[in-house]
């Protein structure tokens, strides 16, 4: 049977490290100074080597303390992160959402809190499009992706449908009845490398001849500022700073509301979709089945 070093020990070994110094790690833990000192002295004794270097000034860790304290933050972080996991477990569901899908998914979640009070959602919004269920503290999450990936359960949401929207107002001076008006307009960019519009611009020049495929030859992609989500692409076009490309089931209320206007009616299908996702691990968890089952009943709506 393997002995492990004694934790409370550990615990105030890294609480001494961080503050170099047994006082004010004895002020944040409220024990004595004393009780401290016995604690690492312990320590010590049990790997019979020193873990500080007593200075008049503080402390410092030897070379043996410099290599122990990574090993002890990270165990006591994955127990910190484990427990908060479990004292959760059956009341609550921890969801990361991306920024760009939170205005379609809030009116969803709140009708689902709605229904169900004694189950409570802690929403996270990320600009990731993307989850680490190993390294992150959600239950679920909706990802972005071409596919929902490897050791989760999945239901898929919608499939990503670009097109260009603009401000109804943008329109008033500078019409966009062909495709080569919009090199009087800024492109507003939902990513760093432009792609979407790119991808868009080709599609419909796969179908343009002569002067229209003129148009869409003479659209620079590669001009206009980039945004890190596609939701702050579309703000800026709400707010008339141009024309940006998004996805049509993100800009649907803003579309029938007259907010934005779509001034082409061509769509590009990227083969990407939005999924709720999370790991079999946990598929057990009654929670995460009642939303699982909840969101694929009432996605569309």
């Amino acid at each position: 049977m393997r002995r492990l070093p004694p934790l409370n020990a550990l615990q105030i070994f890294e609480t001494v490290a961080r503050h170099r110094s047994f006082t004010r790690a004895a002020d944040h833990l409220c024990l004595t100074q004393g009780a401290v000192s016995r604690q690492i002295i312990a320590l010590e004794d049990y790997y019979k080597f020193p873990l500080f270097k007593r200075h008049a000034k503080g402390l410092t860790l030897t070379a043996e303390g410099e290599l122990l304290l990574p090993a002890v933050k990270e165990s006591f972080a994955r127990i910190e992160e484990i427990s908060l996991r479990l004292t959760r477990q059956r009341t609550d569901l921890a969801l990361k959402v991306p920024t760009c899908v939170m205005l379609w998914m809030l009116p969803k979640i709140m009708r689902f809190q709605a229904e169900y009070p004694d189950l409570h959602v802690q929403i996270s919004t990320t600009w990731q499009h993307d989850v680490d269920f190993q390294l992150e503290p959600f239950d679920a999450a909706i990802i972005y992706a071409s596919s929902p990936g490897v050791d989760v359960q999945s239901v898929p949401l919608f499939e990503e449908r670009l097109t260009p929207v603009c401000s109804p107002d943008l329109l008033k001076d500078k019409p966009l009845a062909h495709i080569a008006d919009l090199t009087r307009h800024t492109l507003l960019h939902p990513t760093r490398d432009h792609r979407d519009w790119k991808m868009w611009l080709a599609k419909v020049g796969e179908s343009a001849a002569g002067e229209e495929a003129a148009g869409v030859r003479a659209v620079d992609a590669e001009h206009g500022p980039s945004f890190d989500t596609l939701d702050m692409a579309t703000n800026a076009a709400l707010q008339g700073f141009g024309v940006a490309i998004s996805d049509l089931a993100l800009i649907e209320q803003d579309v029938a509301a007259r907010r934005l206007v779509r001034p082409f009616d061509t769509v590009l299908k990227t083969g990407w979709r939005y999924y709720f996702v999370y790991p079999d691990s946990v598929a057990h968890q009654q929670k995460l089945n009642l939303f699982r089952d909840w969101i694929a009943e009432h996605w569309e709506e």
